[in-house]
């Protein structure tokens, strides 16, 4: 299925973000660097391709920066085009600076990012993303 696109005139186009299948945990991939225990991924009410939000917990032992990797595949499908893709780490509970914004990949099916900080265990770790197509 082809995402909607549309513009900020468009009745329903991708800018409105009450369209849209709601994202679901098993959308996100979290790489090894978030711990090798089961990890906690919660995802915020309301959210949908174009933005939302994910809570992480970082389990068990192992953590490492370079690869406390982030990847959502879009629910809806792929965008005609690469979209602008965008996340932040909004708050964490280990009293790191929040607010960091995070280097972006973005694909026509997915948006990646790296956590800025290393994870610690037991810490919850909430992103949001916003995606403009």
């Amino acid at each position: 299925m082809a995402q909607n696109q549309g513009n900020s005139s468009t009745s329903g186009g991708r800018l409105d973000g009450s369209i849209g299948t709601a994202s679901t945990s098993a959308a996100f991939a979290l790489g090894v660097g978030w711990g090798d225990g089961t990890l906690v991924k919660t995802v915020s009410s309301g959210s949908k391709d174009q933005r939302g939000a994910i809570a992480i917990t970082s389990v068990g032992s192992n953590q490492a920066q370079a690869t406390a990797d982030v990847t959502y595949t879009f629910m809806d499908g792929a965008y005609a085009s690469t979209p602008f893709g965008y996340a932040v780490l909004h708050t964490n509970d280990n009293a790191i600076t929040e607010r960091q914004p995070t280097a972006v990949v973005t694909t026509t099916t997915a948006l990646a990012w790296r956590n800025s900080v290393l994870p610690v265990a037991t810490k919850i770790y909430t992103f949001g993303w916003l995606v403009i197509a």
